[in-house]
Formats: structure tokens, sequence, C-alpha cells
């Protein structure tokens, strides 16, 4: 059933799937890094590992075998930066968030669902800003 999890129960969160906090297991709980940080840091970063395993789930129906971020890299048959790409992905995510502070529903997605899509996509904007200018693309 690990499989189902939101959050592998390896790591702590919150698991969607079972409804419960998993908790953070004892040989990573009694670590100096952990026992440092606040409550609210700790879920920063359990969400970016979230973040990690919502990617890897999703590339395999957007991304290739060799291009996790095929389907963003298809802003550049219209002259459009890969980067750029995922900025405008961003955007809509971004969009769908105004409607939901402006009228308080969302009906397709939601709010939690929006907000970490606009994080995978800053994160995959990241890379390929990294990636163009490390291969020496210009970067505007």
């Amino acid at each position: 059933m690990a499989g189902e999890h939101a959050v592998p129960h390896s790591l702590s969160g919150w698991c969607q799937a079972c409804g419960k906090v998993v908790e953070v297991p004892p040989e990573v709980e009694n670590t100096p890094r952990t026992k440092q940080l606040h409550p609210a840091s700790q879920r920063f970063h359990e969400i970016l590992r979230e973040l990690g395993a919502l990617h890897d789930k999703k590339q395999k129906d957007y991304g290739t075998d060799t291009d996790p971020f095929a389907n963003v890299r298809g802003s550049t048959e219209w002259g459009v930066p890969a980067w750029v790409g995922a900025l405008v992905r961003a955007n809509d995510k971004i969009k769908r968030l105004q409607s939901f502070a402006r009228k308080g529903v969302l009906a397709n997605e939601s709010v939690q669902d929006s907000l970490r899509d606009l994080a995978v996509y800053a994160v995959i904007s990241l890379v390929l800003y990294e990636q163009e200018a490390k291969d020496g693309d210009p970067v505007r």
C-alpha cells in the first residue's frame, strides 16, 4: 500500500491516502538537524520531499525516458525558451489561485494541489534556466 501514499511512510508528513500524520522515523528524528528545526521548518522540508515524489510520479505521464521535462520543453517549438514555458504553466496555477482568492471556490483542483504544482513548476523553471545557461544558450 506504500505506493498509494502521497508521502512514503519512510518520511514524515500528512498522508492523504490514509489521512494520518506519518511520524519521523527515530533514526531521523534524533539527528541534530531535525532537533534544531522549528515545526514549521520541519513541515517545509517535508513538503519539499513530497514535491520531489510528486514530480517523479507526474513525469512518468508528461516526460520521456530521456527527458523528464519533455512536455515543458515543447514551448521551444513555439520559440519560447523552456524555462519560460515552465513559468507560463506556473502562471496558469497563479490564475487559478487568484480565482480562488476572489471567489473562495475552485471547481476542478484543490488549492493545495495548485500550490504544489506552482512550486514544482518554479523548480522546473530553475533547472531549465540553469541548463540553458550552462549550455551557453542565451538566457534572457
